[in-house]
């Protein structure tokens, strides 16, 4: 037997050996259930994927051997349940020192630009939001709008009326019992057009100009016992996405086969 042979089927053997070693060395599948909320085109039951920020976040989960099952339901409901426990986690949410006390957060997924939302033809001169005092502002139960905005909301400064959904915001404000309602350009502007009939939705413009930019991240609830686990894949998985470019690609297929799937709906 020549030498390239017997090692070659050395090789082969010392191959064979070492694949139950590796095995044993994988990381074990996790599976976890996430709530979810409709916020087109970002997350909704109703499109591809469940939205970009699902189809992301199942991507780079799945890299890191877990599965992720979603259940939809209302704002406010989808980040409680993953408070207290009832689901495992959540996805698209920011940063707050409340939620931090129950959750732990991801590095950014998905910036996050907010934007004031008014009705055609109205203008509002500000370069701050105190300077807004005089106006009737929109928000939703559950959603966060930025550590300024929640001061002089519980100061007293900004008018607020407080309501479960953006959809009825949205309403409110074409209909003109609020002035102002924020929301993320992209998502504000696709659910008028999505959600509201024609004539309303065309009263409805957002601003020109972000009042607040913020990460979009992944959320564990913090009594899950493989919560930092969970945590620590989704970062590891995340980052070689982003350094070889294959998430900025990733987003941008996405929104083009969800917009695409909707025009094609209208």
């Amino acid at each position: 037997m020549g030498l390239g042979v017997f090692m070659w089927r050395q090789g082969i053997r010392l191959a064979a050996l070492l694949l139950p070693l590796a095995a044993l060395g994988a990381e074990p599948p996790l599976t976890v259930r996430f709530s979810g909320q409709e916020y087109a085109p970002y997350l909704s039951e109703n499109l591809p994927f469940g939205g970009i920020l699902a189809r992301v976040v199942t991507e780079v989960f799945r890299r890191g051997n877990v599965s992720v099952k979603y259940g939809w339901y209302p704002n406010n409901r989808a980040i409680q349940m993953a408070r207290t426990g009832d689901v495992d986690g959540s996805l698209g949410w920011t940063p707050t020192e409340e939620r931090q006390k129950d959750l732990l957060f991801s590095e950014e997924v998905l910036p996050f630009r907010m934007v004031l939302f008014q009705r055609l033809g109205e203008t509002y001169s500000w370069k701050t939001l105190e300077d807004l005092a005089p106006y009737r502002f929109g928000i939703t139960a559950g959603n966060f709008y930025s550590d300024t905005f929640t001061r002089l909301q519980h100061s007293g400064v900004l008018k607020v009326d407080v309501t479960t959904d953006d959809v009825s915001n949205l309403r409110k404000l074409a209909a003109g019992r609020i002035d102002l309602f924020p929301m993320e350009g992209e998502a504000g502007q696709l659910t008028t057009r999505l959600q509201l009939p024609p004539a309303m939705a065309a009263r409805i413009v957002p601003q020109a100009h972000e009042y607040w930019s913020t990460p979009l991240c992944v959320v564990i609830w913090r009594g899950h016992p493989q919560a930092g686990e969970l945590v620590r894949r989704f970062n590891r998985e995340l980052k070689k996405m982003k350094d070889s470019g294959e998430l900025a690609l990733l987003i941008t297929q996405t929104r083009q086969a969800i917009f695409s799937h909707i025009d094609k709906k209208r």
